[in-house]
């Protein structure tokens, strides 16, 4: 597994907000601190039933949200390097 990302920070909704990577067993988790009123979101890469990859939230149902952050996400450690 690569080395944990230090904190940084993402545009979502125009604001921006604060990211920190962990670990959980061997998996990467994302802890996004969202602004009120919105609740804090974890989420991870998930693997579908072809083997695909897609964020999900943790626990399961903020998917709307945790597709769109994570894919700010990415987008932020891609370019990053």
């Amino acid at each position: 597994m690569r080395p944990v990302e230090p904190p940084f920070e993402i545009v979502f909704l125009n604001t921006r907000v604060k990211v920190s990577e962990h670990e959980l067993g061997e998996r990467r988790v994302f802890h996004v601190e969202l602004k009120a009123p919105l609740r804090p979101l974890v989420i991870t890469v998930g693997l579908d039933k072809k083997q695909k990859k897609f964020w999900t939230s943790v626990p399961e149902g903020r998917q709307a949200e945790a597709e769109q952050v994570g894919k700010l996400i990415a987008q932020y450690i891609r370019n990053k390097n």
